[in-house]
């Protein structure tokens, strides 16, 4: 009886074990999308070469010198729990081997985009500094007044196209 009950306890044991060694994925979905990518943001280094999953949509930033940062990011208030008015993007600057599509109908506050299905992940804690023009009071852009913006990068390794984003929200929140 004592064998069993030990042999009980070691399988337990080497179960719990193998599960707590199991690599660690994030699947960001509608529910924890916004939670997910603020925690990367602010702790990066609990997630780098970890496996992520994300739906997005395809976003370009150009910065102050015409360079060209394609995204992958959702809508959202500028900071957990924010109430300010003042929305912002929130993902990843994508690097992939291949070419990733255009963005469709990027300065509309609408569902209408380029949406992707993405996996892959961080390889560096490091974040890309890109220095774009601000927009003022009156919401066009002042080319005497800049703003920098800070992404990680994303590694992709598969990536695929959602034809169907019904069920996909274009601004996220808590």
């Amino acid at each position: 009886m004592k064998k069993l009950i030990m042999c009980k306890f070691i399988l337990i044991f080497c179960l719990f074990f193998e599960s707590c060694m199991k690599e660690k994925e994030y699947i960001l979905n509608e529910d924890t999308f916004f939670l997910v990518m603020t925690n990367i943001q602010y702790y990066p280094k609990q997630y780098l070469n970890k496996k992520i999953e994300l739906d997005c949509f395809v976003y370009d930033l150009i910065d102050v010198n015409g360079n060209i940062h394609r995204c992958g990011v959702r809508k959202c208030s500028s900071g957990y729990g924010c109430k300010c008015g003042k929305d912002t993007i929130i993902g990843f600057l994508l690097c992939y081997d291949s070419n990733l599509p255009e963005p469709k109908n990027q300065s509309e506050d609408t569902n209408d985009k380029t949406w992707l299905h993405l996996s892959g992940e961080i390889n560096s804690i490091e974040k890309i500094k890109i220095t774009v023009y601000a927009y003022d009071a009156n919401d066009t852009i002042n080319i005497n007044l800049t703003e920098v913006i800070e992404f990680l990068s994303f590694n992709i390794s598969t990536m695929s196209i959602i034809s169907d984003y019904s069920n996909l929200n274009y601004y996220v929140t808590k």
